[in-house]
C-alpha cells in the first residue's frame, strides 16, 4: 500500500485522545482515590456520617421487647422489622425525641401496620422459581385445603407475623435433621454396593424409612387422611446438608386448624370454641402451652409424653384429694376420664379409685393383703378410728 497517510492520521487521533483522557483522569481524580483500593476512601466516612434510615432490630427491641422476644424465637427470626414496617427512621427519631424530632409530626412517625395480601405473598406466593423447601402457598389452594369459606380472609386472622407458627422451642435451637445425600450420612463406612443394587433400599428417603413405627401408627389415626408428617413437623432448611425440624405441640398451632372462626367451614375439620372448650375446670392449668397433647396425643401418633409438664395447677399430687372427693361425691367421673384411664389411679393408690360400692364390706381383705400403709396414702390416722 503506497498511501499510508490516512492510517497514520487515525492512529494519531487515537493516541491524542488517550493522552487527553489520562491527563483529565489525573486532574479530576479525587485525592483519596486508590489509597486503600480502587475507590474513593473519603466516601466511607461520608457514608458513615449519613443518618441511618433502615433501623436495626436491636433498636426496635429497646421499646418493643415483648414483640422482639416472639420474633426472635419463631420462624421469622431472620426477617428484619423494616421488611414489613418500613424504614422506621422517622418513628425512632420522633419517640426518642432527638434533634430531628421537632420537624416530624406524629402522623409521619406512624409505622406501616395495615395488612395487605401482597405484604405476605411477596415472600410466600408459590412460584416455580422459588426453592421447593421455602414456605409458599397458592392462596386459593391454601384456603380450600384449610376449609376457609371467605376468600377475603386476611392471613393475620390465623398467623401472627411476629410468631407465625407459634414455636415453643426457639427456632435456632430446634432439632437438627440431616438431609441424606451420601451413603456415609447413614452408614459409618461406605458400603461396597450402590444403593440400587441393594434390595428394597429407598431411592428417596421418606419419614417412614427412619420412623417406621411412628408412621405406621400415624396411618391408623384420623389425621393421616388429611395431613402429611411435614404439615405439623415443619422443616426449615439451613444449608445443603442439614435443616431444623420443628416438633410443635403448642396449643396455638393446633388451633390453626381446629379453632372455630366465622370464616371457616364449621363442619370440617373438627373445630372447637377454644375459650369454652376447657371451660371453668379448675383442675386444668390454663397456661399449659401443650395442653392439647394431654388428651389428644393418642389421636395423632405414638409419642413420648413422659417429659411433659404437669397440666394441673400447684402441687396437684397433694391437692387432688379435695377435687376427687368433690367430683366423686357428685358421681362425676368424666373430669378424670377425659385424660386418664382407670389404671392411672391404680398406679399410685394400689386399689380401685373411687372405691366400689361394696368396698366397706370387703376392705378388710385388701388391708390384710396390702397392709394399713395403703390407707395412709390418703387418710390420716383418725380416719379409721371413726369406725374401728
Amino acid at each position: 500500500m503506497k498511501d499510508k497517510k490516512h492510517i497514520v492520521t487515525v492512529f494519531a487521533i487515537i493516541i491524542v485522545v488517550l493522552i487527553i483522557a489520562i491527563i483529565a483522569d489525573r486532574l479530576l481524580q479525587p485525592k483519596s482515590f486508590d489509597q486503600h483500593g480502587h475507590y474513593r476512601w473519603d466516601a466511607v466516612n461520608e457514608l458513615q456520617s449519613q443518618k441511618i434510615i433502615n433501623q436495626n432490630i436491636n433498636t426496635c427491641n429497646e421499646c418493643h421487647n415483648d414483640i422482639y422476644q416472639l420474633h426472635q424465637k419463631d420462624a421469622h427470626y431472620n426477617v428484619p422489622c423494616v421488611d414489613c414496617h418500613g424504614a422506621g427512621n422517622l418513628h425512632v427519631s420522633y419517640y426518642k425525641k432527638d434533634a430531628d424530632s421537632k420537624n416530624i409530626s406524629k402522623q409521619q412517625a406512624v409505622l406501616k401496620k395495615e395488612f395487605d395480601f401482597e405484604g405476605c405473598l411477596f415472600c410466600h406466593r408459590k412460584l416455580n422459581a422459588r426453592p421447593s423447601d421455602f414456605p409458599q402457598v397458592n392462596q386459593k389452594e391454601h384456603y380450600k385445603y384449610m376449609h376457609i369459606i371467605d376468600s377475603t380472609t386476611k392471613c393475620i386472622a390465623c398467623h401472627n407475623p411476629h410468631e407465625p407458627i407459634f414455636l415453643l422451642t426457639e427456632s435456632r435451637q430446634s432439632r437438627l435433621h440431616p438431609m441424606v445425600y451420601k451413603c456415609t450420612d447413614c452408614h459409618k463406612t461406605k458400603p461396597e454396593k450402590d444403593y440400587y443394587d441393594v434390595a428394597d433400599h429407598p431411592k428417596i428417603f421418606e419419614c417412614k424409612d427412619c420412623h417406621a413405627e411412628i408412621v405406621k401408627d400415624f396411618n391408623t389415626k384420623p389425621h393421616h387422611n388429611e395431613v402429611e408428617c411435614r404439615t405439623c413437623h415443619l422443616f426449615h432448611k439451613e444449608d445443603e446438608t442439614i435443616g431444623r425440624m420443628y416438633k410443635n405441640g403448642n396449643v396455638k398451632f393446633c388451633l390453626l386448624c381446629h379453632e372455630s372462626k366465622p370464616f371457616k367451614d364449621p363442619k370440617f375439620p373438627p373445630k372447637i370454641e377454644w375459650t369454652g372448650h376447657i371451660g371453668d375446670l379448675k383442675h386444668i392449668e390454663k397456661t399449659d402451652t401443650k395442653i392439647c397433647l394431654d388428651c389428644h396425643a393418642k389421636d395423632i401418633h405414638k409419642m413420648d409424653l413422659t417429659m411433659r409438664g404437669n397440666p394441673h395447677p400447684g402441687n396437684w399430687k397433694a391437692e387432688h384429694k379435695k377435687f376427687a372427693k368433690k367430683t366423686f361425691a357428685a358421681k362425676d367421673k368424666s373430669a378424670c376420664k377425659n385424660c386418664h384411664t382407670k389404671d392411672y389411679c391404680m398406679s399410685c393408690h394400689q386399689t380401685e379409685m373411687p372405691h366400689p360400692e361394696d368396698f366397706m364390706d370387703n376392705h378388710k381383705l385388701l388391708i390384710a393383703k396390702k397392709g394399713k400403709k395403703l390407707c395412709a396414702n390418703c387418710h390420716n390416722n383418725d380416719f379409721c378410728g371413726q369406725c374401728h
